[in-house]
């Protein structure tokens, strides 16, 4: 039983994909980070992946993608007791609330300590329930658009400095994959939701923005593209970091499935 560990995404896909993606919503973070960074031909600085092993099968993984928490599958006990000889001091780590007390209990045998400073939960879309929508209309994003949803997640991060979001994650991926909604008025671009790229049936909503005052047109597409979504992929997943925003989601058909908490 021992972790393995590697730069090169290919091979960390290869060695856990199955099990990933034999439960997508929990490795939902995972599978969506290492696609992401699959897409890139030489990415720097470089991500860090591990899983490990228990009768030559991978039964727990880590993704840690630069300027981002190491995000953890399910642990079994074994693995969460030597994860900390594998992650270096300081690293910050996203785990399963059901993971939190094994995880802390390892760090302090290596006289580390962790903290929690932050939680997420995951919903999962059942049947979906459309508010009431303000005038306009969706379309899918498509090339021509790119520069104006560039701009404007620019002026998103410029408004939210402390998201770490790439704008090849957030635009760029979504945007070729058909996954990025726009919402219009009289012809004219108002607002953007996005969402990941599909990935073992499963897709997670984004960012849902518009560069103008409020959040009317904003919600809208973001119902457009859940909508979109709901037709097509098996699990449509959204994360909340809020109990205001974990209402929202319920009042529209997402149901909470699991927490995650962020350990620093």
């Amino acid at each position: 039983m021992t972790w393995v560990t590697t730069a090169d995404v290919n091979q960390f896909m290869d060695e856990t994909g199955s099990l990933l993606a034999a439960d997508p919503v929990a490795n939902s973070m995972l599978l969506t980070e290492a696609r992401f960074w699959s897409r890139f031909s030489v990415p720097e600085p470089p991500a860090f992946f591990g899983w490990w092993t228990e009768n030559d099968r991978a039964q727990a993984a880590f993704v840690h993608v630069p300027d981002h928490a190491a995000i953890c599958s399910p642990l079994t006990a074994a693995s969460a007791e030597s994860l900390p000889r594998v992650l270096t001091a300081g690293t910050r780590l996203g785990v399963q609330a059901e993971d939190v007390a094994a995880v802390t209990a390892s760090w302090r045998a290596h006289r580390r300590q962790l903290r929690p400073i932050g939680w997420l939960s995951l919903l999962e879309l059942q049947d979906f329930r459309t508010p009431s929508r303000p005038a306009g209309v969706s379309r899918p994003a498509v090339g021509r658009d790119l520069s104006l949803l560039r701009s404007w997640f620019a002026l998103f991060r410029a408004r939210h400095p402390e998201d770490a979001s790439h704008v090849e994650f957030v635009v760029d991926h979504p945007l070729e994959d058909g996954g990025l909604v726009v919402w219009e008025v009289d012809g004219r671009p108002v607002a953007m939701a996005s969402r990941t790229p599909a990935v073992a049936g499963m897709v997670r909503m984004g960012l849902a923005f518009q560069p103008t005052e409020g959040t009317t047109y904003a919600d809208a597409a973001f119902d457009a593209a859940c909508v979109a979504a709901r037709a097509v992929f098996d699990h449509v997943l959204v994360l909340s970091g809020n109990a205001a925003t974990t209402a929202a989601h319920r009042s529209r058909g997402f149901e909470p499935v699991l927490d995650r908490v962020v350990l620093e």
